[in-house]
């Protein structure tokens, strides 16, 4: 079955929520799926479609050990490489600002064959860079490192504490 544009990475997204529930069960963290804000489109005093109100900066947003912590989910199914572009412009400001607040902030990627990565903001951040100095658009699965990986169960926060473990 071939899912539309807007279906795009629905079904690791609800991955990400039922994992989600299981970290909140068992006390280990609270984090939610942020929702799209939608403005009903009438007809008639009908509901016949919606648009988007207000576009989405971050996936998934709560809190972990003391930290907030806010990701956003990326699929590339169709090939073992990620665009930087993945990020929007409006969403890089606030990545930005949450990571030099102390947030955590991390891409959770998504490839073909239930290949999961959680890339920090930071590498990230500075592939953007490079693709807009005239470098590469994106970075293939072999080039992300391995402590990135995520197991296939999707429990990321092994690699959260891994990556983001608080010094000091």
């Amino acid at each position: 079955m071939r899912h539309g544009h807007g279906n795009r990475g629905k079904a690791f997204e609800e991955s990400i929520i039922m994992v989600n529930q299981i970290y909140k069960a068992r006390g280990k963290a609270i984090i939610t799926k942020v929702p799209t804000e939608w403005i009903p489109i009438r007809q008639g005093g009908k509901i016949v479609s919606a648009k988007v109100e207000n576009k989405s900066i971050v996936d998934f947003l709560g809190s972990y050990n003391g930290q907030s912590i806010a990701f956003n989910a990326k699929e590339s199914l169709s090939s073992d490489r990620i665009r930087w572009a993945e990020l929007k412009a409006h969403q890089q400001d606030f990545w930005d600002r949450h990571y030099k607040t102390g947030g955590i902030s991390f891409v959770f990627v998504n490839f073909k064959g239930g290949r999961y990565f959680a890339v920090p903001w930071k590498v990230w951040e500075y592939g953007l860079d490079v693709w807009l100095s005239g470098g590469v658009a994106s970075i293939h699965i072999n080039e992300l490192s391995p402590e990135w990986k995520v197991p296939e169960s999707l429990d990321y926060l092994p690699v959260v504490d891994r990556l983001f473990r608080k010094v000091g």
